[in-house]
């Protein structure tokens, strides 16, 4: 599994703990970030991307993913 889909499924755990909506949750990661949050087992991996990411979930989620 990809690093990009193993943080998203980290985030995802996050939400479901904290219990946030998930869609509007994810919906402010991406917009804070600049990456559109669908990923799947083919997407590669991008350093930039999943540092943009962890940034904005730990400003949105309040803790570091």
């Amino acid at each position: 599994m990809g690093q990009l889909l193993e943080l998203s499924k980290k985030i995802d755990e996050i939400i479901s703990q904290k219990g946030m909506d998930r869609l509007t949750t994810r919906g402010r990661i991406g917009l804070k970030s600049g990456v559109l949050m669908a990923f799947n087992e083919n997407t590669p991996d991008d350093a930039a991307k999943i540092a943009k990411i962890k940034e904005a979930a730990r400003e949105v989620l309040g803790t570091g993913v």
